[in-house]
């Protein structure tokens, strides 16, 4: 598996720039989603024990910052190739069938995300007006992490698109490489 240059480190126009802009701000959304998650964990953790005290709704809330995280970090991994995938086909194919099969799995991807979209704001819509246990917040904006991580994985997938399909390319991370994660 190769690899290029994020899209911070690619000179180019206002394309690359947007592309930059997209990525730092979706990796600071799941950062800050993250941070925060763990805070709340471990100071319901810390108060349960301690104090003899829990926060019902550390758990609800968490469970709602999980689900965001999930879907709006979904396309950062697709842009490092770091989902599960199986490659061995690609691999023995001559190169010119290897690219014709990744630009069918970038094809099925798109088609998969456009419809998750489309089914995420159906989903939104049916779920707007119930409400969660704790909160009593619309069960909707907690439900527009599918639509908009799958707009976002289509973005993402659009945005790798070609390095993928012409040289089975990637973005590189400096702090993240997915061979690591291979078992």
């Amino acid at each position: 598996m190769a690899v290029v240059p994020q899209p911070e480190t690619t000179g180019g126009g206002m394309g690359a720039r947007l592309e930059a802009v997209l990525v730092g701000a979706n990796r600071w959304v799941v950062i800050a989603l993250m941070a925060a998650m763990s805070v709340l964990v471990f100071s319901n953790v810390v108060s349960r024990y301690l104090f003899n005290h829990s926060f019902l709704w550390v758990e609800e809330m968490s469970r709602y910052m999980m689900v965001w995280v999930g879907f709006i970090g979904s396309g950062l991994v697709l842009r490092y190739g770091a989902h599960i995938a199986v490659e061995a086909l690609q691999d023995v194919l001559p190169t010119r069938a290897a690219q014709l099969t990744r630009v069918l799995v970038v094809v099925v991807l798109a088609i998969t995300f456009i419809a998750m979209t489309w089914l995420g704001i159906q989903y939104v819509r049916f779920a707007w007006d119930q409400e969660t246990p704790v909160f009593n917040w619309n069960f909707g904006l907690i439900y527009l992490a599918i639509p908009i991580g799958s707009a976002l994985m289509l973005i993402h997938l659009l945005c790798i698109a070609r390095p993928y399909v012409i040289g089975r390319q990637f973005d590189k991370s400096e702090t993240f490489n997915p061979e690591d994660a291979v078992l």
